[in-house]
């Protein structure tokens, strides 16, 4: 089929400009979906592609990226020669809509911690929030990736990236705890990376675990949410935004400032800061005669 060989090639070029095997694996599922709803790659057009895109409900950061995949994938076509034109050269632009960050409050968290999860669930909630790990690090941890001198973990972030964060002190019994070798979420079923018991869970198994726990504690949040809590508490704290943009790993403040919920009385010590004005009494002109 020209399609298989179109996406099979595809996935040469990504893995030659060394993208990670998820984001080929999300891709090839898109693109597969599309096919299999729309056709030929080679006939799909700019009009189809907007009706397409319309038909479906998705949140508003997922279809930026779709929108954008599209555009990079029918410009490779393009490019290669399989196909003159470029229907999604001039796709709508989405409106984006700012949402409001909802952290985790400290009690929030204590909640969570308290509602009768199992240990380690628990020690999944302290990942999450001492160091701000996102599940997929959370789902890999191992014994070898802590330096037990140091008091430092080792993870592999976005982009394989490798760091080496700090454990803070509040967090260190809970690493004693755990196992020095080995996994520390090994997966007892078979999953896509692993035979049964061969490896770790996957980070998808980790946000089911924690978004489960935390819809049991009648908790109005995300798993996510509380790497968000990382961030507002650092920031509650007075450290600086550079510091908590590099503890949280991202590459420019605006993600950063898309994680940190300010409160109201924040708010007012910042204004309280400003200096105090010398109000006048009275206007000083004189009244018309």
């Amino acid at each position: 089929m020209q399609t298989d060989k179109t996406l099979s090639y595809w996935a040469a070029c990504m893995k030659a400009e060394d993208l990670t095997e998820r984001s080929i694996r999300e891709r090839m599922i898109f693109f597969r979906r599309l096919a299999r709803e729309l056709g030929d790659f080679n006939t799909i057009t700019r009009t189809e592609l907007i009706h397409w895109l319309a038909s479906k409900d998705w949140a508003t950061a997922t279809r930026v990226n779709y929108r954008s995949t599209l555009h990079i994938f029918f410009t490779w076509l393009q490019d290669e020669g399989l196909r003159q034109d470029n229907p999604a050269a001039r796709l709508p632009k989405v409106k984006t809509r700012t949402k409001e960050p909802n952290p985790f409050t400290i009690d929030e968290i204590q909640t969570l911690l308290d509602s009768g999860i199992y240990a380690s669930t628990r020690t999944m909630v302290g990942l999450h929030y001492y160091l701000g790990l996102r599940v997929s690090e959370i789902a890999r941890v191992h014994g070898h990736d802590i330096n037990w001198d140091r008091r430092t973990i080792t993870t592999l972030g976005k982009g394989r990236k490798e760091v080496t964060l700090p454990v803070p002190a509040a967090a260190w019994m809970m690493f004693l705890s755990m196992p020095r070798n080995g996994y520390w979420f090994p997966n007892r079923a078979a999953n896509k990376h692993f035979g049964a018991g061969e490896g770790h869970i996957l980070g998808g198994s980790v946000s089911t675990l924690l978004c489960d726990a935390i819809k049991r504690a009648g908790l109005n949040h995300r798993a996510h949410d509380l790497r968000a809590a990382t961030a507002t508490e650092m920031n509650r704290a007075q450290v600086t935004a550079f510091v908590v943009q590099k503890g949280m790993r991202h590459t420019n403040m605006d993600t950063t400032t898309r994680y940190m919920g300010i409160d109201i009385e924040q708010i007012r010590d910042g204004l309280e800061q400003l200096p105090a004005l010398r109000m006048p009494e009275h206007s000083g002109r004189r009244l018309a005669a």
